[in-house]
Order: C-alpha cells, then sequence, then structure tokens
C-alpha cells in the first residue's frame, strides 16, 4: 500500500509457516538441549547491539536487506515485555530504521513480531524465542516465490 499502515491480525489456527518455525526450534532444542535463538553468535551478521536487544542480519535471510531484532533474554512471548525493555526496543527499532532509510533510499518495508501462539503448549516455552523481522521491499516477488514458498535473496548476509 501506498501509505503507512498497521494491521493486527488473530487467527483460530496456527499457520503452517509459524508451526514448522515452532517445529524446527522444538527439534533444535532436542537435539541441544539449547534454544536457536539464544545460540546464536552472531559474530560478522550483527548490526548493532542495546543492553537487551541485539540486531543482526539472519545467515539465511528471505529478503535482501532482511533485519531480525531478537531479545538477548529468553521470552516466548512479545507481550511479556516489561517498560525498561520496550524502551530499549524503541531505541534500537529507530536506529535500524535510520540505517535501512539511508543504505537504501528509505524503502516501504513490513515490521513484523513473531510470538509464540498464545495457546501453545507449555513444553514449547523452552524452545520458542520471540523476535522481531524487518523486511524492505526492494523487489517484487515472482513466480517461483509465489509458487514454492521458496525465496531467492541476491544479497549475501555479510
Amino acid at each position: 500500500m501506498s501509505h503507512s499502515h498497521s494491521q493486527m491480525i488473530a487467527l483460530p489456527i496456527v499457520p503452517p509457516t509459524v508451526s514448522a518455525r515452532l517445529d524446527s526450534m522444538m527439534e533444535y532444542y532436542k537435539q541441544t538441549g539449547k534454544c536457536s535463538l539464544c545460540d546464536i553468535q552472531p559474530n560478522e551478521l550483527l548490526i548493532a547491539e542495546s543492553a537487551h536487544f541485539i540486531s543482526l542480519v539472519p545467515f539465511a535471510a528471505t529478503f535482501a536487506f532482511e533485519i531480525w531484532i531478537i531479545p538477548r533474554d529468553h521470552s516466548s512471548h512479545f507481550h511479556e515485555i516489561d517498560s525498561e525493555k520496550a524502551v530499549d526496543l524503541g531505541g534500537l527499532l529507530k536506529l535500524m530504521f535510520l540505517k535501512m532509510s539511508l543504505q537504501l533510499n528509505n524503502p516501504p518495508f513490513n515490521l513484523l513480531i513473531h510470538t509464540s501462539p498464545f495457546q501453545d503448549e507449555p513444553s514449547y516455552a523452552p524452545s520458542t524465542h520471540w523476535f522481531l523481522q524487518i523486511a524492505p521491499h526492494l523487489s517484487g516477488v515472482g513466480g517461483f516465490e509465489i509458487a514454492t514458498g521458496c525465496h531467492i535473496n541476491p544479497v549475501f548476509p555479510e
């Protein structure tokens, strides 16, 4: 859309892509005993960090110049954030938007909150971790992506 707007959607089901992410995180936890996002070592993929969050380029980003913001402390649900962390997150978000605007000529983007479903099983709590995804719109989605669900990202994460 050509104007700024927000959408909040609640569904009575867990969408397939969310189920796949939760299952993948659970599988990683079963194999390692660790949360996959807590276990990230950002190294050269780190963009910035704050007291409570890190921002990085995910290794296998779906979109060119995609950014993830991940809480340092394990947390399954976005709604559990306290006011101190909210202020910290706001500062890091502002920095990411500024960097993106300057580097990419102020592109349109989506900001997505990936949080665990409210009615997920308690056994998922140790393996799930909420995060924010910033996805700039730099090119259209092609037929391959629509048909397969596989996205082609021409930009190396580094």
